[in-house]
């Protein structure tokens, strides 16, 4: 599978996961070396520096095929580490016998409103309500969770 060394321990996680049994041999390859990019380098937010990053053997235009035609299920992906995350939650607040807070928070990111000529919107972007502003704006909606003990 043309691997490093630490891919072994990123593919034992995602098959522990049990994404192993939802995907594809090739679909769990792409995944570990997309997880070693951004975990090694930091995501960026481009495919070139994603392949760069990842030392992926195929060319940078598989994962854009990857991303865009591939049959996979990213709400299963989704599902299953969320599950694994509220698990190791419940887990250390029993082992700890003490109470766990969790903080939301809905943050937007404003963008420009896409010009009438431009062939594609920013991806990701949507209107979204500001609480700040106190109407719609066009922007990329990042919600975030953390657990505090």
């Amino acid at each position: 599978m043309n691997r490093l060394a630490h891919h072994q321990g990123i593919h034992k996680f995602l098959t522990m996961l049990g994404w192993a049994l939802y995907f594809s041999k090739p679909v769990m390859k792409h995944l570990v070396h997309l997880v070693d990019a951004m975990i090694t380098k930091g995501f960026s937010g481009t495919l070139t520096d994603l392949h760069h990053g990842s030392f992926h053997p195929n060319h940078r235009t598989t994962l854009s095929h990857f991303f865009t035609k591939s049959p996979w299920d990213e709400e299963i992906l989704l599902r299953k580490l969320q599950h694994w995350v509220l698990h190791r939650v419940e887990c250390s607040a029993k082992r700890e016998n003490q109470p766990i807070f969790v903080s939301i928070d809905d943050t937007i990111c404003q963008k420009t409103k896409p010009s009438s000529r431009a062939t594609h919107a920013i991806q990701g972007c949507d209107w979204h309500y500001s609480h700040a502003n106190k109407k719609s704006v066009w922007d990329i909606l990042s919600f975030g969770s953390w657990f505090i003990r």
